[in-house]
């Protein structure tokens, strides 16, 4: 299991504490795959999430959890930093830098120089992303004077867009006196074109009754904020004392809840926007899967989802634009938007045509069955595209930097456990509830005890167990005790799962770790056994949650056929494919101790994968008086190691 870091700006609500937060619930949907942890930073001067939701109290376990594992000196496999990339850095072995991008049409050299300390970009739109690989410039190393003509960034970028949230809106109880109403969202600043938007929507409906309601801030969603969002309203609004168009201010934080009802609330009809760019535009997405027609420009991050793909008469299959397009045009930002690293002095931006927006308010307002047609298509389209669980999948993949693949137990095969018994009075009741408490247990597992003539009393407990799990246990006894492995071939033939794996008696486990190497197994047509890290304890029948370890444990390599011919890495509990056995033989019984580990090599020697699973799933219990950790039994063992290492010692595997 990888331990990641996420950075950013998880408690802030911004766009990029919302983009942080929409990386932690990614990875926590794979809680199989990451051990997750978190620093917090702070973003601008905005406000942080006050509501006490399960979330929010999530985010501060995995705060406090950071905060002790960093003072322990705890390392992390991987970061996935939320922010501009200024603050990019390198924290671990493996990096990925997460960003809106910009709304401009370049960035700025500064970030091309920090793309390199990650692996890999995640951005929210093809525009962030075009921006990006489109950015050159001419630059110079300072330390050998080499001049690169193309200084572009060189490490891959990928899309992952926002996903549509399924929530129930709460009624905020709007006194609109105006039955036609426009909606604007926007924190109020030079990007954002409010002063603009405001004035030319009155302008054109200035002998009309028709509303504009506007959700702002500047900062923060204080008292003073409000007073200054009002302030600029009215003044702007003196220049039309006779207008009989109204303009409603509304001001605060507001729940998702809460906006999904401003986005469905009966007299609010369209969303518009006068944006010179959005790194994706969360408003005008939020109100376009909830089915609100918009207005705005036809340029950078929104544009990936209000197009969607229709066919023509011919059958061809175009983008077609399902909002209403306000034309535009390219301009240089003004001097006081160019932000030192950020956004660079000369960049261009989208500034709206002022004929175009007010015919485009004109047409909605004559038109609206039209157009709410239009934007009912879309959010179909939207709301099954971005799909939630869909997008957190594309983010964890992304992340990752690889296809993942979340498997329902429903899907996992029949799973064989093979256990011998014997001499096991003191571990078969641990043994017993703790295999019986896996997950997948009775739903998947058929337990098969091989009685090997054991002289205890296991039986007792055995068909008491039998009797409450009918269905799941398998109980054979054998008159004489043939040996370890000639016990584990005869639970192989006896096995009806394609799947199988061995427990000992006096091992634990993850309560789910059959579930969870199951899932590697069956997610992996091209691995033949998984196999995962496990705590040691020197006392016996502790559980895997509550035990002495103090994470003393077996950290076993990566898979490969050198490794395996130095340790045996899939050791207590592996789970394999009973197909192994068709394709490279049973276990030799001539061994008492190495002869899993034989048939691993001979198995692998021949073409067999095997795969190291994510986390630590097992306890092993360092018995005193095992067969492979009796101090009784270490020349036999080292003799029987010995022959097994020189048998394959020079194997070559290509």
């Amino acid at each position: 299991m990888k331990k990641v870091l996420v950075k950013g700006p998880m408690m802030t609500q911004s766009g990029y504490g919302e983009h942080t937060r929409y990386v932690l619930r990614a990875l926590r949907s794979r809680e199989d795959l990451f051990d997750i942890y978190a620093h917090q930073i702070n973003w601008g001067k905005t406000n942080w999430v006050w509501a006490n939701d399960e979330e929010r109290e999530w985010i501060d376990s995995i705060l406090e959890k950071t905060a002790h594992y960093a003072h322990g000196g705890g390392q992390f496999d991987m970061s996935v930093q939320v922010t501009i990339p200024n603050e990019w850095e390198k924290i671990a072995p493996v990096n990925v830098g997460v960003t809106a991008g910009v709304e401009v049409n370049r960035v700025t050299p500064q970030w091309i120089e920090k793309s390199q300390v990650v692996d890999r970009i995640i951005t929210i739109s093809e525009h962030s992303k075009q921006v990006y690989e489109n950015s050159s410039y001419t630059a110079q190393n300072n330390e050998t004077g080499e001049v690169f003509n193309d200084f572009r960034v060189q490490v891959p970028i990928e899309v992952v867009h926002y996903p549509v949230k399924t929530i129930t809106p709460e009624p905020m109880g709007l006194e609109l006196d105006t039955d036609f109403n426009f909606l604007l969202v926007a924190q109020w600043g030079p990007r954002k074109n409010v002063e603009n938007t405001i004035k030319w929507f009155v302008e054109e409906f200035i002998d009309q009754e028709v509303g504009l309601v506007v959700k702002c801030n500047l900062m923060k969603n204080c008292i003073y904020d409000r007073i200054h969002i009002e302030n600029r309203i009215k003044h702007l609004l003196q220049a039309y004392p006779d207008r009989k168009c109204k303009v409603y201010s509304l001001h605060g934080s507001l729940t998702d809840e809460q906006m999904a009802s401003l986005y469905q609330e009966e007299k609010i009809k369209s969303l518009v926007s006068l944006t010179h760019g959005e790194g994706f535009g969360l408003p005008i997405f939020e109100a376009a899967y909830s089915g609100m027609p918009i207005i705005a420009p036809a340029w950078s991050g929104h544009v990936d989802f209000l197009y969607m793909p229709v066919k023509d008469k011919k059958g061809k299959v175009k983008k077609k634009p399902m909002f209403a397009t306000v034309e535009y045009d390219i301009v240089p930002i003004p001097k006081e938007v160019v932000w030192e690293g950020v956004i660079p002095e000369g960049s261009m931006w989208c500034d709206a045509q002022q004929g175009s927006f007010k015919m485009r308010l004109r047409e909605v307002y004559k038109d609206y069955g039209r157009f709410k047609s239009r934007a009912k298509k879309l959010q179909e389209y939207i709301c099954e595209e971005f799909e939630e669980q869909k997008q957190l999948a594309l983010m964890i993949e992304k992340i990752s930097g690889e296809k993942t693949v979340k498997v329902n137990i429903e899907d996992l095969p029949k799973l064989s456990i093979i256990t011998s018994v014997f001499n096991g009075d003191e571990y078969i009741e641990g043994f017993l509830e703790d295999v019986t408490g896996q997950t997948i247990f009775k739903e998947k597992c058929e337990l098969i005890l091989i009685n090997a003539n054991s002289p205890g009393n296991e039986e007792e407990t055995i068909l008491k167990y039998k009797e409450k799990y009918p269905d799941n246990i398998v109980y054979k006894k054998l008159d004489e005790d043939p040996g370890i492995y000639a016990v584990w071939n005869m639970g192989v033939e006896m096995s009806t799962g394609e799947f199988l794996t061995n427990a000992n008696l006096d091992d634990r486990k993850a309560s789910n770790q059959l579930e969870m190497l199951s899932k590697q197994l069956f997610s992996d047509p091209e691995v033949d056994l998984v196999y995962a890290d496990m705590l040691i304890t020197d006392k016996p029948n502790e559980t895997f949650e509550d035990n002495s370890s103090s994470g003393r444990k077996y950290t076993f390599p990566e898979f490969s056929f050198d490794n395996l011919k130095m340790v045996n890495m899939p050791h207590a509990s592996p789970v394999w494919r009973k197909s192994l056995h068709d394709e490279h033989g049973l276990f030799d019984e001539k061994y008492g101790s190495a002869g899993d580990w034989e048939m691993w090599l001979r198995a692998s020697s021949q073409g067999s994968k095997m795969k190291k699973a994510p986390g630590i799933l097992g306890l092993y219990y360092f018995n005193p008086t095992g067969i492979s950790t009796n101090p009784d039994n270490f020349d036999w063992k080292r003799k029987e190691e010995k022959g097994v290492f020189e048998k394959y010692q020079n194997v070559r595997v290509s």
